[in-house]
């Protein structure tokens, strides 16, 4: 290895990317997760339970959302998944099952 590429490796060592947030961050960024997609949909979280991921990195978080519909005087409401870092968001409308197994793998 020449000194360039260890000088190279040291950089991509050091710069290992996004922070991992901290817990008390998490609902906040469970809730930008899920009205990104809901596209700017106002949205209300209910039994939120934030836990240490036991096998991915950082926190995962599940619960119940609700897309809130003013003009219609109505809730939509249904479960979400969400992993902090990154941001990955799956709710009820993409498939009962791949929550299910998302809150199972994580015991949601």
């Amino acid at each position: 290895m020449t000194l360039r590429h260890a000088a190279a490796f040291l950089i991509l060592a050091a710069a290992p990317g996004e922070a991992p947030p901290s817990y008390d961050e998490v609902p906040a960024i469970a809730k930008a997760a899920i009205e990104r997609r809901l596209e700017q949909a106002q949205v209300q979280l209910q039994s939120v339970h934030v836990k240490p991921s036991d096998v991915m990195p950082g926190f995962v978080a599940c619960g119940v959302a609700s897309e809130v519909f003013p003009d219609a005087g109505r809730n939509r409401r249904e479960r979400f998944f969400v992993t902090a870092p990154g941001n990955f968001a799956i709710l009820d409308r993409d498939g009962k099952e791949l929550v299910d197994h998302y809150w199972s793998m994580n015991r949601c």
